[in-house]
């Protein structure tokens, strides 16, 4: 088989490093190719006999979809062993995170199943990768499994191979001369990404899977079905001014994997009465209302009501009310209370499902990092994030509630995906009141002040110090800041980036240059403001990165990096707007042809802004 090579990086990486990034590929392969929804693999053997041969019998390979709908249990490692004659080897292996204990002198094959996020236009596909530990090398095929739709991956052969502290190769089949689209992904997106994550230290697979505790088989078909049941619509309707591409199929992504883990609790508990569930702070709704729409009776609660509520069906019951922790915000009759980005009652999700009965369980996707007392959460490990510590505290009070905690990571649009799950209890119904004496020790410790009993309150509040927000949605994004402060904000900020600034060539006037300015980190910039304005702003909009995004007509901050927006470079959103019939009208006035000290670089006909 004859290969040619259209790429090379150089690298001053091991050979430990590139076994290290490919794992990390094999492991996470929806980080680098976004029509990938989940992956499994199917088996992992041991080749001793012509790897040609092989690669011969997967392009001959007719392979029938229903042999591939179901896990491993349904003999698919097995038709596959057989298909390609090689049942010999059959010897399963375990080696996603342990390549490198794999032997130098042997080449193993690795089959897996990748799912794709659009069932409509791509087909579910096998990836059949051969490790080879003595040439440093992968080689790589795909093929479809629904012959009628395309592949996810390149469905010609290329491999990579690395040369320790020299170079990383990219190739591809040479008879493969019509995927040119493919080998443009391979050389901009795939090479690139294992290049960065041989070159990081901290580039290692993350310690919790994702879609762990579910099947990825089941997720995908379900999301799928529910995507096209629930979403599409209500993209088109949403009345809310959140982004709709984010928050419906985030909300459309959970109720997935809540249906699938509720399924997963009957079939171990042998019954078939579908769960009854609260969700505490609510939102939209939409996640209550899929997950009703579904049999699973619930209700929704949150400190105030959404426009979109008044597009629900009765059947979708939600309600106005500030949750209080306390004698009266216990559930005995629910099986699972639900934390979705609850903000400040994230520690008490644990608590008020301990309390309100031994039966019960939760869901808690943590967001926001608040404390017990409704204050915020301050870390205390400047060398581990916030959110990685706030996790981990919140699985601290999760095991001190007296829960078995799974934590998964989902497949949504968002940061902060990783959820804990309370799925069995520790200890034995009859020590429930040992139990709630040490949780309330554990409130106690975590408040400012001291839980107080007053008889003449209707009930008991857990903890003294705990306020609920305001029902009152707060104004915030600077409007509250200011002008004059914020303009002096702006240009301190701008007169930085300035200073010693990257000069680029001025097409509008040939031989001038323009100051682009520099990129810099924003913990830079923080100095520049004193400390009371940067804790206004933090009360107000969030702080100097939010108030920054909220002037991208002039700043792009990306990775915690600030630099200018260059006028008339076109991002997605303007390159969407622009491709519609309209033409662009523009109405804001270029901030660059007021006040930069060189203009605007860009002709008013290529500025998105007005001159």
């Amino acid at each position: 088989m004859d290969f040619e090579q259209i790429a090379s990086e150089s690298t001053n990486c091991s050979a430990s490093q590139f076994w290290k990034a490919i794992a990390i590929w094999m492991k996470n392969p929806h980080v680098v190719n976004r029509k990938i929804l989940a992956s499994q693999e199917l088996l992992a053997i041991e080749v001793s006999c012509n790897i040609l041969d092989i690669f011969e019998r997967i392009e001959k390979l007719q392979i029938h979809s229903n042999d591939f709908e179901c896990d491993l249990t349904s003999g698919n490692v097995k038709y596959l062993l057989d298909t390609l004659n090689i049942t010999e080897y059959y010897e399963l292996l375990e080696f996603t995170d342990s390549i490198e204990t794999l032997d130098d002198n042997k080449i193993y094959m690795r089959v897996t199943k990748l799912l794709p996020r659009n069932l409509q236009i791509f087909s579910p596909t096998l990836e059949f990768m051969f490790i080879d530990k003595k040439l440093t090398k992968i080689v790589s095929f795909q093929k479809s499994i629904v012959q009628d739709k395309q592949a996810v991956g390149p469905n010609s052969i290329y491999s990579i191979q690395h040369r320790e502290y020299t170079s990383t190769c990219l190739s591809v089949r040479k008879s493969d001369n019509e995927n040119h689209g493919y080998y443009e992904w391979l050389k901009r997106k795939l090479l690139p990404r294992l290049i960065k994550w041989m070159e990081s230290e901290n580039a290692i697979s993350s310690k919790i899977s994702s879609l762990s505790h579910v099947s990825v088989e089941k997720y995908t078909s379900l999301y799928n079905q529910l995507k096209k049941k629930y979403g599409t619509e209500m993209v088109k309707v949403w009345p809310e001014n959140t982004d709709p591409a984010k928050f419906v199929y985030e909300d459309v992504a959970i109720a997935t994997y809540l249906l699938l883990l509720w399924e997963k609790e009957r079939q171990e508990k042998g019954t078939q009465e579908l769960q009854s569930f609260l969700d505490l702070g609510c939102g939209n709704g939409l996640l209550v209302h899929i997950l009703s729409s579904e049999g699973h009776p619930g209700t929704g609660i949150d400190l105030r009501k959404r426009t979109i509520w008044n597009l629900y069906p009765e059947s979708t019951h939600l309600q106005v009310s500030s949750i209080v922790p306390s004698s009266n915000t216990i559930f005995p009759g629910v099986d699972w209370i639900i934390g979705n980005h609850s903000d400040e009652l994230t520690p008490w999700i644990p608590v008020i499902a301990a309390r309100s009965s031994y039966e019960c369980r939760f869901f808690l996707l943590p967001c926001c990092a608040y404390e017990f007392n409704g204050s915020k959460y301050q870390r205390c490990n400047a060398a581990e994030s916030q959110y990685s510590e706030y996790m981990s505290y919140i699985k601290s009070v999760c095991e001190g509630c007296g829960f078995f905690t799974l934590m998964d990571r989902l497949r949504i649009p968002s940061t902060k995906r990783t959820c804990l799950i309370g799925w069995k209890r520790t200890y034995a119904k009859e020590d429930t009141a040992t139990l709630d004496v040490n949780i309330q020790k554990l409130i106690d410790a975590r408040s400012t002040n001291q839980r107080t009993e007053n008889t003449n309150q209707v009930c008991e509040q857990w903890s003294a110090s705990f306020r609920p927000r305001s029902p009152t949605e707060r104004t915030r994004n600077c409007t509250q800041l200011d002008r004059g402060l914020i303009l002096d904000i702006v240009n301190a900020v701008v007169a930085h980036l300035l200073h010693a600034g990257r000069k680029i060539p001025l097409e509008r006037q040939p031989g001038a240059t323009w100051n682009a300015g520099r990129q810099i980190e924003i913990g830079e910039l923080v100095k520049l403001i004193p400390r009371e304005t940067l804790q206004q702003l933090r009360n107000e909009c969030g702080g100097l990165q939010t108030l920054l995004k909220n002037h991208s007509n002039i700043f792009c901050v990306v990775q915690g990096k600030v630099q200018f927006r260059i006028p008339g470079t076109v991002d997605k959103r303007k390159r969407r707007r622009k491709s519609g019939k309209a033409p662009l009208r523009k109405v804001k006035p270029c901030w660059f042809h007021k006040n930069h000290p060189d203009g605007c670089p860009a002709l008013e006909t290529d500025c998105d802004f007005q001159h």
